[in-house]
């Protein structure tokens, strides 16, 4: 059963606008916070003639920090308005008295009052029950320890511009059907985000363990590049606080499979990592005297030589 037949479909409904409301909520707030900081600032700035210079500057650099964080934080509430969310679980863990639910979107909210979660990041340790756990007794491995309990529910939906479209309950091995609803959606001339369509074998090479080798092998069209994309995604979130993405670099065979592929971390809610060309990489590091022959040109010599 699925859709406008579900007898959950009113209160998902109302759970979505509730979501949206509360998320409007926040982007108000934000947007006072981002002002009283660009104010305190500016304020600081001032009193660098007339006051200690040293207070003046730890003001400017923390309204600064808080602003740098605000204006994220705006940039990917903004991005999920409209799309909050599109899978839920319902998860017990052992000696707890009731399943909780978990609604998993791109990025993380949660309520000021009691930090309860309105939306889970599909990259943190729970959101892995939805792309690998079977209804039943399961586990997940936490930042500190497993935690087994009882799955038992998983829900998928289509949401778009801010209306509920569709949702269906699943399990591990019936999820085709919205699969092919999702991806006929998103067709597209370029590389788009797959979040709510990772299968689990996906899901094992995006969370693969970052201190061993790993090489995905597959044909031309298997979605390499779109799990490499997520990984870094994944690795960014897992290591938030201490890797700058401005330290990572996406080395791409020409401009344009560059542009194709150009979506993909924007739509995470990735930022400032670097993606270029071998070329012109080389071309930034050699500097202007160094003059590089064209490739086709070169393999076109070299086939005729053959």
């Amino acid at each position: 059963m699925s859709g406008f037949s579900h007898p959950e479909y009113i209160s998902e409904q109302k759970r979505l606008k509730a979501t949206q409301r509360y998320i409007e909520a926040v982007l108000d707030s934000s947007g006072k916070n981002r002002t009283v900081y660009q104010r305190n600032i500016k304020q600081a700035m001032e009193e660098l003639d007339f006051l200690d210079s040293s207070q003046s500057y730890i003001n400017i650099l923390v309204n600064a920090k808080f602003l740098d964080i605000t204006d994220r934080d705006l940039e990917q509430l903004a991005a999920i308005r409209d799309k909050p969310y599109f899978s839920r679980i319902d998860f017990q863990p052992e000696g707890s008295g009731q399943p909780e639910k978990f609604y998993i979107g791109k990025t993380s909210l949660y309520r000021h009052d009691d930090q309860r979660p309105v939306i889970v990041d599909w990259r943190s340790p729970i959101a892995n029950l939805y792309y690998e756990g079977r209804l039943g007794e399961v586990t997940y491995r936490s930042e500190t320890d497993h935690i087994r309990g009882n799955l038992s529910l998983k829900r998928q939906y289509i949401i778009e511009d801010g209306t509920l479209k569709e949702f269906q309950d699943v399990d591990a091995t019936s999820r085709d059907e919205l699969l092919q609803a999702s991806l006929h959606r998103s067709a597209d001339h370029r590389l788009n985000e797959i979040v709510a369509t990772i299968q689990a074998e996906q899901n094992q090479v995006i969370r693969a363990d970052f201190h061993r080798s790993l090489i995905v092998q597959g044909a031309a069209g298997s979605g390499k590049t779109t799990i490499a994309l997520h990984r870094i995604a994944y690795y960014l979130y897992q290591r938030a606080g201490q890797f700058d993405p401005e330290e990572m670099m996406i080395l791409a065979p020409n401009r344009l499979f560059l542009g194709y592929i150009s979506n993909v971390l924007p739509e995470l809610g990735v930022q400032k990592v670097r993606q270029t060309t071998f070329t012109d990489f080389f071309r930034e590091m050699a500097g202007k005297k160094h003059r590089l022959s064209d490739p086709e040109k070169k393999f076109y010599r070299w086939s005729c030589i053959n």
